[in-house]
């Protein structure tokens, strides 16, 4: 199945063509989860904060679907 994910602010150096905000394509087997995508594109689950598919936050756990759009956030920080 294939899910189109959009990096987002520090997250955006694991884009596989290095380019800020456009989404890319990837391949993965039936019955993957959100773990299962930050493993492929190889971000630790620390560094995203927040994940969000079909506009609502989802847990790791979270079983992906052919087509989905996923948004993935990195903690925010400032002061």
């Amino acid at each position: 199945m294939k899910v189109k994910v959009t990096l987002y602010a520090t997250l955006i150096r694991y884009h596989p063509e290095d380019k800020r905000n456009e989404p890319f394509a990837v391949e993965l087997p039936e019955g993957a989860t959100v773990k299962d995508l930050l493993d492929k594109v190889g971000i630790k689950a620390e560094e995203a904060k927040q994940v969000f598919i079909r506009h609502r936050s989802r847990p790791d756990d979270y079983t992906l679907e052919d087509g989905d759009e996923v948004a993935i956030f990195p903690p925010v920080g400032g002061g």
